[in-house]
């Protein structure tokens, strides 16, 4: 809430005492919670790739798939972020193998979000920022997946998606689903729909300006 609210400082301070309770408690995955939102806000790579690293490590084992997807697809993330498309690739596929044995909603709590939507959008934001060609089938799959409805999840799916399309140089598309994320995020507003309508602003192409300052404003 604090993070929402734009008190990152506090909310840092959160994470590190969650992370000396886990300590103390001798539960590493709950510090892999802390470690893994902590790196949304970590000052350089290399401090994202070392919080994002110690929490892989932290979700080792039995009933802790689902944890272990979604840290080491945000490894996958900000190593790609980062430029290192071998490391970030070696990432997602883990990421992927490991949910092949996950179950969202028997594990932990705080996994329930990392729905297959949310995998998707993990995988868009990886193919998205390296320009990969599997960037093209993984949108396919991600848009039938969405089907006519919009899950908790596609706020964030629309997102990812328009951001990877306009990064790999299919405009047109990614202007479509620019504006499909704007309603998407207007019906369900949440902090990670201003963090990517702020993403998605500074991707779009001079023709589309007007577009580009609601989203701005949308993000402030």
């Amino acid at each position: 809430m604090a993070w929402d609210l734009g008190e990152h400082d506090k909310a840092n301070a959160y994470y590190k005492v969650t992370s000396q309770c886990a300590a103390a408690a001798g539960h590493p995955p709950l510090r892999a919670l802390a470690l893994t939102y902590s790196s949304y806000g970590a000052l350089t790579p290399k401090a994202k790739m070392e919080f994002l690293s110690q929490a892989a490590n932290d979700v080792r084992g039995h009933g802790n798939a689902t944890a272990a997807a979604w840290v080491l697809g945000r490894h996958a993330e900000e190593a790609a972020a980062a430029g290192d498309e071998v490391g970030a690739l070696q990432a997602l596929d883990r990421a992927r193998f490991a949910y092949d044995f996950a179950d969202h909603t028997s594990e932990q709590a705080w996994v329930r979000f990392v729905t297959p939507y949310r995998m998707d959008s993990l995988a868009l934001s990886v193919y998205g920022q390296l320009r990969r060609p599997e960037l093209t089938s993984t949108a396919d799959t991600a848009v039938d997946r969405l089907g006519d409805g919009l899950p908790d999840g596609g706020v964030v799916v629309l997102g990812d998606l328009a951001s990877a399309l306009l990064r790999g140089g299919d405009v047109d598309q990614g202007v479509d689903v620019s504006r499909q994320f704007v309603a998407a995020a207007e019906a369900k507003p949440n902090t990670m729909g201003k963090e990517r309508a702020s993403t998605i602003a500074s991707s779009l192409p001079d023709s589309e300006q007007e577009l580009g300052r609601y989203l701005r404003k949308f993000a402030s």
